[in-house]
């Protein structure tokens, strides 16, 4: 066969075993709608870049919104953050230390923990920003425990996030790359949103450097999505072989483990498009175009030369290489022997050892919508969406900007999960008139009707809570039934059956798994509201959240399992109601649910612990006072943070 053809399938198998176009756009779109309702948020790493390769992990990215970096003091304009002024002298390129501009005097006591006196100025320890975060964080999401490099990890390394802060003017030390020569892969427009986004700076000084708890990394992290983004799909694939090659064929052998990094790669592909004519990355052409590529990075390893790609002046191999030439020496072998093997050195590979050439036919037949709804679904729940007033706006204008496909309705989910959190908001005038509540009654049901397209449960539930807080207990049961009925097998609910701390994997029954096949036809967001289960999110001080757990919500937003939720709902109504062996039987159902939430007993989930308070709750409100103590007890063993209200309600219970 042509070269063209055997290029043409491996494309296709690619596209089968990576993500087609379709799958990467979904993805992307995914992380931008959690970025837009995060506000300070910015997704980074392969998963934001449309990739989910083995290995891959969750990179976070969150602005600091306290602080405003200048570069020159005649840059600055008065302003209400605390101010820092970068200051470059002595330290290496991309790296910077900053100096407090504002007078300390005025700052607040969190803000002055993080300086450091150095000869009669104040700079921002980038150790002591991570300590900051790290004490902020840990007691909130347990699992992010460590710190690694610049940013808070898990245990288990699959998330990590970094605290950053920002500067919005583009950087003087880039200034070049702007007009430098290149091919046409980069339009006029993408370099402007580039420059016009600024920069980051994340906590982590250069390595052995003499102020190196001092220094901050310039990080190019948004312009290097925009690049990204601007790949065609042959570009991207590359990009991801590369990868491979790195993490399944180099780093197994453990000597080589550690001498390249995926942010290595990224820069190689970044000059690479450089010198290369766009027309080149094509379908038909991405063999050549791969053994391009790895050519590329032996010659760099060779040479020991792989410049930044926004300041020139730092290059990554230089200390990297020339002090490990043993291990350059054994790369550069293995790098040669994967080039004279070409596309078949892929078989030492765990993605794609299993490539054979497969007939277009057959490769372009395969079901890509579970897949779809498996990654939208990951990162929804490995990026949880939190909203105010400005990034719904963001939210809505991207929908209608990118409203001209199917997939971008991704943003038309964010925004009913949106209008779940509006009626939360607590109210700007404790005492007001009939007509005024009779006005905010409509506008907060309104938005409640809106949340109800965001899943199959839970915008049901909220709207059932928001009658019972209104007192209106039988249309609240009506709908707390009607959302009982949902709860079937073929729901993607498996965030909620987590045997472990950290957020859980999504994986799909065959029963999910058929029912996908069964609806692949229709639209993605019809698929996520008709198939999906989320949790119940309900903010700080929240509205709509039954009186009985307005104590659960006075200092932190609580997640809730939909199941137990919705039969302690159920509880409530029917207690109300003066419906007392109705109300037994509501009981012993919350009592079941509870059960049947998969949890390790002896590191259990706030889910968990939120349901077994439930179940105490509703013993108390019966008089099953012993049943209370139980579950209370349980409750407040494993809450060593005292984030629930289990203990309080304990000890109340003796009293």
């Amino acid at each position: 066969m042509s070269v063209n053809t055997d290029s043409m399938h491996f494309y296709h198998y690619l596209c089968h075993k990576i993500g087609s176009e379709k799958e990467v756009k979904a993805r992307r779109l995914t992380f931008m709608a959690t970025d837009t309702s995060n506000g300070v948020q910015v997704s980074s790493g392969s998963k934001s870049e449309g990739l989910n390769l083995k290995g891959s992990d969750i990179d976070l990215m969150f602005i600091d919104p306290g602080y405003k970096v200048y570069e020159s003091e005649t840059d600055i304009f008065q302003s209400q953050e605390t101010v820092l002024l970068m200051d470059t002298a002595d330290t290496p390129p991309c790296f910077t230390r900053l100096r407090l501009y504002t007078n300390y005097n005025w700052l607040y006591n969190d803000v002055k923990e993080v300086l450091v006196q150095h000869g009669m100025e104040c700079f921002m320890s980038n150790d002591l920003f991570k300590q900051k975060y790290l004490k902020l964080t840990s007691p909130c999401i347990t699992f992010m425990n460590k710190i690694h490099g610049p940013c808070l990890s898990a245990g288990d390394d699959r998330y990590d996030n970094a605290y950053c802060l920002k500067m919005d003017k583009w950087i003087s030390q880039a200034v070049p790359w702007i007009n430098r020569p290149r091919s046409s892969w980069l339009s006029p427009e993408i370099i402007s949103k580039i420059t016009v986004n600024g920069v980051l700076f994340v906590p982590i000084g250069f390595k052995n450097s003499i102020h190196e708890d001092l220094e901050w990394r310039i990080s190019f992290s948004v312009a290097e999505k925009f690049l990204i983004f601007s790949f065609n799909h042959t570009q991207l694939l590359c990009y991801a072989l590369l990868k491979i090659v790195l993490k399944e064929i180099i780093e197994k052998n453990e000597n080589l483990k550690g001498l390249l990094c995926s942010y290595y790669l990224k820069t190689l592909m970044f000059w690479i498009s450089d010198d290369t004519n766009p027309t080149d990355w094509r379908p038909d052409n991405i063999i050549p175009c791969f053994m391009s590529c790895l050519k590329r990075l032996l010659y760099c390893i060779e040479y020991s030369t792989l410049l930044h790609y926004f300041i020139t002046d730092f290059n990554f191999f230089c200390l990297r290489l020339n002090t490990e030439v043993e291990k350059k020496k054994s790369l550069s072998n293995l790098l040669r022997n994967l080039y004279q093997q070409g596309i078949q050195c892929f078989s030492a590979s765990e993605t794609l050892h299993g490539y054979a050439r497969l007939s277009t036919t057959t490769t372009s037949q395969f079901n890509i919508t579970s897949k779809l709804i498996h990654d939208v679904l990951e990162i929804c729940n490995d990026c949880p969406a939190s909203f105010d007033e400005t990034s719904i706006s963001i939210c809505l204008n991207r929908l209608l900007h990118y409203c001209k496909t199917d997939l971008s309705k991704v943003f038309l989910y964010y925004l009913s999960k949106a209008h779940q959190h509006k009626p939360q908001i607590q109210h700007t005038h404790n005492s007001q008139s009939n007509k005024q509540q009779y006005s905010r009654y409509k506008y907060d049901l309104s938005h409640l009707l809106v949340g109800v397209h965001s899943d199959a449960v839970a915008g049901w539930l909220m709207l059932a809570s928001f009658f019972y807080v209104h007192d209106k207990y039988l249309t609240s049961l009506c709908i707390i039934n009607y959302a009982l009925l949902q709860i079937t097998d073929e729901k993607c609910e498996n965030r909620f059956k987590t045997m472990v701390e950290t957020m859980p994997r999504i994986i799909f029954t065959p029963e999910q798994e058929s029912a996908i096949d069964m609806i692949k036809n229709e639209k993605l967001i019809t698929t996520l509201k008709s198939l999906t289960i989320s949790k119940l999110r309900f903010e700080c001080m929240s509205q709509i959240i039954p009186k009985e757990l307005q104590h659960d919500v006075m200092t932190y937003l609580v997640d809730f399992h939909p199941s137990s939720f919705a039969h302690f709902l159920r509880f409530l109504c029917l207690f109300h109601l003066h419906e007392h062996i109705a109300c037994e039987d509501a009981l012993q159902q919350l009592l079941h649910a509870n059960n049947n939430i998969l949890c390790d007993k002896e590191r259990p989930n706030f889910l968990f612990l939120h349901s077994n308070i439930f179940v105490g709750i509703a013993g108390q409100m019966i008089g099953k006072t012993f049943l209370a103590e139980t579950y209370f007890t349980f409750a407040a063993k494993f809450d060593k943070f005292n984030r629930t209200t289990a203990g309080k309600r304990f000890r109340e219970l003796l009293t």
